[in-house]
């Protein structure tokens, strides 16, 4: 019989990749987007867009873990 409850399924890890990425490009390309915009409103030329990086990085590691932390812990 085979160990684990399909944990291992080769589309369910595939699916977990596609998350991650999306998370992560999301969320920077996001706080990037953002940042550029508020400087161009502003007129403060890097200051936004190195703050919305910052947060999307944040931002996309924060998804990072509660898309794998799921996954973590149970192998029994």
């Amino acid at each position: 019989m085979p160990k684990g409850n399909g944990k291992r399924n080769p589309l369910r890890s595939s699916v977990l990749v596609s998350a991650i990425l999306s998370s992560i490009v999301g969320s920077v390309v996001g706080g990037v987007l953002l940042g550029y915009w508020l400087d161009s409103n502003f007129d403060t030329s890097p200051v936004f867009v190195i703050i919305g990086m910052l947060l999307g990085i944040s931002a996309g590691f924060y998804g990072v873990v509660r898309a794998v932390k799921p996954f973590l812990g149970d192998d029994d």
